[in-house]
């Protein structure tokens, strides 16, 4: 017969023995085998897990597929060949019960490492081997304190080197059948708490961090002992409960001023309770107003403050999307939440006028507005007229601008005033272009119109230009054009149509930057190279140099304006309604000279910083490059080129080390990369010679002795005074007293005062 399994031995007895007459008996019986005795294998379980080869030190464990009723060992490896077990040391007896299983194998009394059960039909391999290993388990409280009332939830954050595991939640402070320790513990749906039979409070499936809630908690400081329920491990816990007041939402301003169009920004305050909560803000009383619109707001990071911006253009559409109607703005973006709950429907843009806000922690729209925690007031005012100023700059400034726009932790509205502040942006009525093309100035239009935000989306300063673009062409709000920008030539020749240039052209929005400073004011630079490459209704719109040109800025947009389409027509509307705004600049070809001696050639010194000068009518902020090159017999040969950048007066300079070279060495003087052609021989001298001014002593004597230039632009925009006084000293030589004020964009203002004042007593001299 085949052996059903190894070590089995059966005897087969014939009791009549060979002398009996009686036929020998066969007797028959059944040999019972456990699944997979004998393979040499053994599989663990755990009350949870079947076929483990890892535990928890403190943790129960069964051995299973062994044969019924044989005795059994458990055994600790210490050491190994290979996968084969060559040195172990006994560490407890085991028996197989009737199933061929050992169960309730106890790991509380056994340090870690790796053990198997050795006995019969089990080799001594690591394949049969389980580990035991400590667990690790740490708890403690998100925050060190929790509310009360309103912010009552913090999380329990657990470490441990193991997952889904059962927790006994233990305190002096509540028995184990408290309701309230259901209450705090029972908050996260990603465990279950139960009362077990042996009296104890367990949070069941552990598997992380998870939260707690204190709400109705009586004040004061509570201990935990967060024990794992399989192992043993335990640590503690602490957290004080405070005790606060119901809480109530308010206005960090009681009164907020927008005029007609623009956004109104809010900042929503929550205190005790209702800090981390939400509330609701009612902008208008239905019944007193004819107008409400219903808000709700989140205070997500817990700091007792939402601010949020509304559009009071988009207010009475009931077709605006919530995004449209409201957004967060500052701190709050990206922090907390805001949703739109509604409004009323209305014909027209929403009127000038006072409107009342309430706010209050109900969730009830009528509650607060029959109870409100606090009020405040919207005032919508009537817009301004809008204006334009004309100012220049390079297309490197534009490359900074634009950069700062995309930089999350830049504001290019104050890379703008920085630019002006090192003028690199200056106010002009030219424009420098290159006959080439591709090196002309950019204008920058500055346009000072209040209740185009609401148009824009743009509630605070930042890069508008798609928005702005889509008002251009009426791709926005309702498809009809809400801006329109055009440039005129005024000087045409005789029979000559005008150069018109309509920035709503789809071709030219790509020379388009356009950024918001959240005051009212939109630069538009216009990259005049990108408008000569664009394709522009198949005809050349290039301005030449000597054209006169007129920028109108103009808001047409209908509901900003109100202007009711069913009984004015468009030229009606263009007339009577539209708001423009002009300005007007001259064009000149881009030029440039270097400062030449009296024979008319660049000279320079032989020094480690020889200087080139010259100057340009190309925008400040430019940069180009200044080359010299050795020419005749010059020796040694020399080629150099340095980097040079436009000044506010137009001058640019360049400084090279020729300190090897001599006097009379000759070189050519040549600039790249810019909007103009030039070069100049040039030649090396010991000395610059330095011309006697005339005798005599020029005294400049203007109206009251003061030219004052002064720019005063509307609300939001730089203001600039330079005041120049021609005086006279004791001696009868003119002094010249200054005084400037030039925050922000006035810093170019206060230079074209005093320039203006020089001239004047320069002129009146002679």
């Amino acid at each position: 017969m085949t052996s059903a399994a190894t070590g089995v031995t059966v005897t087969i007895d014939d009791a009549g023995g060979a002398t009996d007459a009686s036929p020998a008996l066969t007797p028959t019986f059944d040999i019972t085998v456990p699944n997979n005795a004998g393979d040499d294998a053994v599989e663990y379980n755990t009350e949870d897990q079947n076929n483990v080869d890892l535990i928890y030190a403190g943790q129960d464990f069964n051995a299973t597929t062994l044969y019924p009723g044989r005795e059994y060992q458990l055994r600790s490896v210490d050491e190994t060949d290979g996968n084969q077990i060559t040195d172990s040391t006994f560490e407890k007896p085991l028996t197989a019960d009737s199933n061929g299983d050992i169960t309730g194998i106890s790991t509380s009394d056994l340090p870690t490492g790796d053990y198997f059960v050795s006995g019969d039909g089990v080799t001594a391999t690591t394949n049969n081997t389980i580990e035991i290993i400590e667990q690790s388990f740490a708890t403690d409280f998100d925050d060190n304190s929790v509310d009360n009332e309103g912010s009552t939830t913090v999380d329990l954050n657990v470490d441990s080197n193991r997952n889904d595991f059962d927790v006994i939640v233990e305190s002096e402070d509540f028995d184990y059948d408290d309701s309230e320790l259901d209450d705090i513990f029972g908050e996260d749906s990603s465990v279950t708490t139960t009362e077990n039979s042996d009296d104890e409070f367990v949070i069941e499936g552990v598997d992380g961090d998870f939260a707690t809630n204190f709400s109705d908690i009586d004040e004061g400081e509570y201990n935990f002992t967060f024990t794992v329920a399989d192992t043993g491990v335990e640590d503690d816990a602490s957290i004080n409960v405070n005790s606060v007041g119901e809480g109530e939402a308010d206005l960090s301003q009681s009164t907020t001023s927008v005029q007609q169009g623009d956004f109104g920004t809010f900042t929503v305050t929550m205190n005790d309770a209702a800090e981390g909560g939400d509330a609701t803000v009612l902008i208008g009383d239905q019944d007193e107003d004819g107008y409400q619109a219903n808000i709700t707001v989140t205070d997500d990071d817990d700091d007792g403050e939402v601010t949020f911006a509304f559009n009071t253009y988009k207010a009475g559409n009931i077709s605006a999307t919530d995004e449209q109607m409201v957004s967060l703005v500052g701190d709050s973006a990206g922090e907390d939440e805001i949703s739109f709950d509604g409004q009323s429907n209305l014909g027209d843009i929403l009127d000038s006028g006072d409107y009342i806000v309430s706010v209050g922690t109900d969730t009830d729209p009528a509650d607060v507005l029959d109870s409100p925690d606090n009020v405040g007031t919207l005032v919508i005012t009537d817009r301004e007229t809008p204006e334009q100023q004309l100012w220049r700059t390079s297309t490197d400034t534009l490359d900074d601008v634009e950069t700062a726009a995309g930089d999350d932790d830049e504001d290019a509205a104050a890379a703008i005033t920085t630019a002006v502040e090192n003028d690199q942006v200056t106010q002009t009525d030219t424009l420098a272009l290159d006959p080439d093309g591709s090196q002309d100035d950019v204008m920058v239009h500055q346009l000072t119109a209040p209740g185009l935000s609401g148009i824009l989306g743009a509630p605070e300063s930042g890069e508008v230009t798609t928005e702005f673009a889509n008002a251009l062409d009426g791709s926005n709000t309702y498809g009809d054009a809400n801006l329109s920008v055009v440039l005129e030539e005024e000087n045409p020749g005789a029979n000559q149509d005008p150069a018109t240039l309509d920035l709503s052209a789809a071709s030219v929005s790509d020379a388009l930057t356009v950024i918001a400073d959240g005051q009212g004011n939109y630069y538009v630079f216009v990259d005049y190279s990108s408008v000569e490459d664009a394709d522009y209704e198949d005809s050349d719109i290039t301005f030449e140099d000597g054209d006169e040109v007129t920028a109108d800025v103009s808001v047409q947009d209908t509901r900003l304006l109100n202007i009711d389409t069913s009984d004015v027509d468009a030229d009606e509307a263009s007339e009577d309604y539209y708001q423009t705004a002009s300005a007007n600049f001259s064009v000149e070809e881009a030029e440039g000279s270097f400062d030449l001696n009296e024979d008319d050639l660049v000279a320079v010194t032989v020094s480690e910083d020889a200087e080139i000068t010259g100057t340009t009518n190309i925008a400040p902020g430019t940069e180009f490059t200044v080359r010299i090159q050795s020419s005749g017999d010059t020796e040694p040969r020399f080629f150099e080129t340095q980097t040079v950048t436009v000044q506010a007066d137009g001058s640019f300079n360049a400084t090279y080390d020729l300190s090897d070279q001599s006097a009379g060495d000759e070189f050519t003087a040549s600039v790249r990369q810019a909007g103009f052609s030039l070069s100049e021989d040039g030649v090396v001298v010991e000395t610059l010679s330095t011309e006697t001014p005339a005798t005599g002593t020029a005294t400049a004597t203007p109206d009251e002795g003061t030219a004052t230039a002064t720019a005063t632009p509307d609300e939001g925009t730089a203001t600039a005074t330079a005041t120049a006084t021609a005086t006279e000293a004791d001696d009868g030589t003119p002094t010249e007293e200054t005084s400037t004020s030039t925050p922000g964009f006035g810093a170019v203002l206060a230079v074209i005062a005093l320039m203006g004042a020089a001239l004047l007593a320069a002129r009146r001299n002679n």
